[in-house]
């Protein structure tokens, strides 16, 4: 039984492209059906990248920004949508170019056309039919490789025998085509040359709309964040004319902070938590760009444990947390390599650090937690966990929200909910299912998006006003 289950676990790792502890992980607790439907859906479905519209002082209206930004996608020729239900937000469409021509095949077949000289520049057939030499490149430069970026010689695991100028088909580790381009160095010279380019990249197999180098972007009139942090940040409340004190911990460059300031009543505070000098000086560029102030936010540069053992005076209103996880239900990276003890120290570092808000948080101060995983163990698991320590307790999101992203508890939390006698208390365990109000999932296939999750409760310190 053992070899049939192992046999059948190796199937789905080289199907869904995970690694075969991750995808495994994924089937215990989410259901073999279910594990591999998102898996697949997040290896393959395109994604929307989501601009948050930004007015400068220079510009007079939402409207002008809106009718500029609108005129950028369409140049490149993108399709997009409005999403007011996100707030000033664009979803625009990322194309997959393999799936694009095999429906321009598919379509040419059906219309009775010739299409054997139709080439598929991603198909591994296609390629291997015309004789198209290829190489094989790590994981990182292969993702990269699929978003257009060049490949350097010490990322190329395996190569045939390429002549310099010769058009080239890049594989990942898994043989997938994730683009094609022009050799700069010949085998000899890329074995000898481990630094330099070895092939200028043409097309790859993802068409993303161009963001950093365009002039609307420099300008300040839109930013790129992702359908989770969206969706935290509309979730927190803000009463009007009482200014809060907001502490944001997230893995962007300062968006989420910019935007929450927008939100937030005027005499709002926003502080940063800052890993590095590298993301400090990302978070900084990114303020001004967007035309705020950097002495309009505050930064710490301590461990979150070492500020929250200082006993801070002033205490936060809000909390805006997206700690470091697996991230396995972000794409085009689907090439998870991570063994089961790196998920049970993500989920250890997240439960000790949500814990550490008790310290520095006033009494019913709202939080939103967001995660970028489909990993139980990093999302209700967490929470099931936090609110059975008392301090913490659900909050009730809007019935709008809990209809387009529904969720419901897959697996039994890591700490079951099990009597000194052995037996699983059924009570215990219903009580815990109502948790599910105050939290979102984001699927995949339905939300055209990376797979995450995001939950909004509060924190109790008063034992009167807890809620068991």
């Amino acid at each position: 039984m053992s070899r049939v289950l192992s046999h059948l676990l190796r199937d789905i790792a080289s199907i869904t492209r995970y690694h075969e502890d991750a995808s495994s992980r994924l089937c215990f607790l989410l259901g073999t059906r279910e594990a591999i439907r998102q898996m697949l859906a997040v290896r393959d479905a395109a994604e929307n990248q989501f601009l948050i519209l930004n007015v400068p002082p220079k510009e007079k209206s939402l409207e002008k920004v809106i009718d500029k930004v609108k005129k950028e996608i369409e140049i490149q020729g993108y399709e997009y949508e409005m999403r007011p239900d996100l707030g000033n937000v664009i979803a625009v469409k990322t194309k997959d170019r393999k799936k694009e021509k095999e429906r321009e095949i598919e379509m040419a077949r059906e219309a009775g056309e010739d299409v054997s000289e139709v080439v598929n520049r991603f198909d591994p057939e296609h390629i291997k039919r015309l004789g198209i030499p290829t190489v094989v490149v790590r994981r990182k430069a292969s993702i990269e490789a699929s978003m257009g970026a060049s490949i350097v010689s010490g990322d190329i695991i395996q190569s045939g025998n390429i002549q310099a100028h010769q058009e080239v088909a890049i594989q990942n580790m898994y043989y997938d085509v994730v683009a094609h381009g022009i050799a700069e160095l010949s085998s000899e010279e890329i074995k000898r040359s481990p630094g330099r380019i070895a092939i200028r990249t043409l097309e790859g197999r993802y068409d993303v709309f161009t963001v950093h180098h365009q002039k609307r972007y420099r300008n300040g009139l839109y930013s790129v964040s992702t359908l989770p942090r969206i969706l935290g940040m509309n979730v927190l409340k803000f009463k009007k004319n009482k200014p809060a004190n907001i502490l944001v911990i997230a893995q962007d460059n300062g968006v989420v902070a910019v935007e929450l300031l927008k939100k937030a009543p005027e005499g709002s505070s926003i502080s940063i938590y800052i890993k590095n000098d590298m993301h400090k000086k990302a978070v900084m560029e990114t303020i001004e760009r967007l035309r705020f102030s950097v002495d309009q936010f505050r930064f710490i540069e301590e461990s979150i444990d070492k500020y929250a053992k200082s006993r801070p005076r002033k205490k936060f209103t809000h909390f805006f947390i997206e700690f470091p996880s697996s991230e396995i239900g972000i794409r085009p990276n689907p090439f998870v390599n991570l063994e089961e003890k790196n998920f049970i120290n993500f989920a250890r570092h997240q439960f000790q650090a949500i814990r550490a808000l008790t310290l520095i948080g006033e009494n019913e101060a709202q939080i939103a937690y967001v995660s970028h995983s489909m990993d139980p163990s990093e999302n209700e698991d967490i929470l099931v966990q936090t609110f059975r320590q008392g301090y913490f307790s659900p909050l009730v999101l809007r019935d709008d929200l809990r209809e387009r992203y529904p969720i419901r508890m897959n697996a039994i939390p890591e700490i079951p909910t099990i009597s000194q006698g052995g037996t699983i208390d059924l009570n215990k365990m219903r009580t815990e299912e109502k948790y599910a109000s105050c939290w979102l999932k984001i699927d995949p296939i339905v939300h055209q998006s990376d797979a995450g999750f995001v939950a909004y409760f509060e924190l109790l310190l008063r034992s009167s006003l807890r809620r068991r």
